[in-house]
């Protein structure tokens, strides 16, 4: 912090003989140069702070991560078979998966593959509101179906 006595230099100020201005007049010039450079200093570390490379990744901070993924598939015609969106999913976040938006609350299908989505494979039924949580890499991945027309499901990337 700035060594700047402001009531020293007011009293000295004050008291000043004729002919004592020079030496007043240095010690403010000395105190105002030691606070532009702590300002500066100081400056520079905000600047430095707010600066983000754009080559640069972002980090995790306190668990969490700034961005989010959400993504909705629609199954606009039941027992056809429709592909999850090409989306990565980064290391160690999990896939929710939400049944959405049906006023007649049809089941749906939710599978690993076209096969078993359209069968009675290795599938996951689900109802209106029903959750499932995957951690796959890929939303490609997964394959959706339902009872009903325009059936939606909500896909989210969740840490």
């Amino acid at each position: 912090m700035v060594n700047w006595n402001a009531a020293r230099l007011l009293e000295t100020a004050a008291q000043a003989q004729p002919g004592s201005g020079p030496e007043l007049l240095m010690d403010i010039a000395e105190n105002i140069a030691i606070f532009a450079g702590e300002v500066k200093e100081s400056l520079e570390r905000i600047e430095s702070l707010l600066k983000t490379p754009v080559s640069e990744e972002r980090k995790v901070t306190n668990g969490s991560r700034p961005e989010a993924i959400i993504r909705r598939v629609r199954v606009t015609s039941s027992g056809t078979a429709t592909q999850g969106p090409d989306v990565m999913v980064p290391e160690g976040v999990a896939t929710v998966i939400r049944q959405r938006r049906h006023t007649t609350s049809p089941n749906g299908r939710i599978a690993l593959n076209e096969r078993d989505v359209s069968s009675t494979g290795s599938r996951i039924e689900t109802v209106n509101g029903d959750t499932v949580v995957l951690v796959i890499t890929n939303w490609n991945k997964i394959w959706f179906d339902s009872d009903a027309d325009d059936t939606d499901f909500e896909l989210i990337a969740e840490q």
